[in-house]
């Protein structure tokens, strides 16, 4: 079984991912070979940082670096920022807002915790479904709900 990555191969990893999004979005760029749909792809890869970053820093952080973790992360992204935004309406949640760096570090880091914490739960027969690395997502959205309903009242952009 493989261990944890540690967080300075996520930070490792990571760079890697912005490195080649800014190539490609440079490459892309009309001074220099006018393909615009390289570039438009190295938007994408920048523009989705928070999400990029928050099922990084999970999956790094998750023992077995499990898929799961990822996902969770994902799910716990989307619940708070689509929280945040439902309960107040003035914050900014597109690429340039400051909820999406904050929401993809939160949900990043509590989904690896969550993930090391509840992987193995089992739950009762007729819910034994999903018990284990399904149950990572559920408690994982769960959380991000009530940090979503703290940050839709606190959050002022």
């Amino acid at each position: 079984m493989q261990e944890k990555l540690g967080l300075g191969k996520v930070v490792g990893l990571l760079a890697v991912v912005f490195a080649i999004g800014g190539i490609l979005y440079w490459i892309g760029d009309p001074t220099v070979t006018n393909l615009h749909f390289i570039q438009a792809v190295g938007y994408a890869v920048l523009s989705n940082y928070a999400i990029i970053l928050a099922v990084g820093i999970s999956i790094g952080l998750a023992k077995e670096n499990q898929g799961a973790a990822g996902l969770a992360a994902f799910l716990g992204y989307e619940v708070i920022v689509q929280g945040t935004k439902s309960i107040s309406s003035s914050i900014d949640i597109g690429d340039k807002g400051s909820i999406v760096l904050v929401a993809g570090l939160i949900a990043g880091v509590l989904a690896g915790y969550m993930y090391n914490r509840y992987h193995k739960t089992k739950l009762p027969a007729v819910l034994a479904f999903f018990g284990g690395r399904r149950f990572v997502p559920i408690v994982t959205a769960g959380a991000c709900l009530l940090i979503a309903f703290v940050l839709g009242h606190v959050w002022h952009s």
